[in-house]
């Protein structure tokens, strides 16, 4: 991943296209390629996880953040690629989507209402207990 990524700081796209599974080059164009990489001012790479991978690993992911400026913006380019072990033992690109949105934490209990009783137990309601905001300690 590393070296993809300073492959595309140097405008180096053979090594783009050399590093690609071959079923991953049908929508490659290198002529695009080049053009976005040479007008982009690349900030930096983060890694943020990755998934197999090792030395004795046939395949494995990596979850990353690219930050580049691009026509006065800049884009963090977050991405989760697969890649796959050559029979040489190089490593090539298969594939790279948007990593899996996270479901927001939600609460084990309900939610208090105003009129609710206080959880505190003094037996007032909520809002003229706990939730009055004039009687927060500050």
């Amino acid at each position: 991943m590393r070296s993809r990524y300073v492959a595309y700081t140097r405008g180096d796209i053979d090594y783009i296209a050399r590093t690609t599974a071959p079923e991953a080059r049908e929508g490659f164009d290198p002529g695009s390629a080049r053009a976005w990489s040479a007008e982009a001012t690349w900030l930096g790479l983060q890694v943020l996880k990755t998934d197999a991978g090792g030395r004795d690993d046939a395949a494995g992911s990596v979850e990353f953040i690219a930050t580049y400026r691009r026509g006065g913006d800049t884009i963090a380019h977050h991405e989760l690629s697969r890649f796959r072990r050559t029979e040489r033992g190089s490593w090539t690109f298969v594939e790279g989507s948007p990593p899996a949105t996270r479901t927001p934490a939600t609460l084990a209990r309900p939610k208090v209402g105003r009129n609710d009783p206080c959880a505190c137990g003094s037996g007032k309601k909520f809002k003229k207990c706990c939730g009055d905001a004039t009687s927060a300690i500050g």
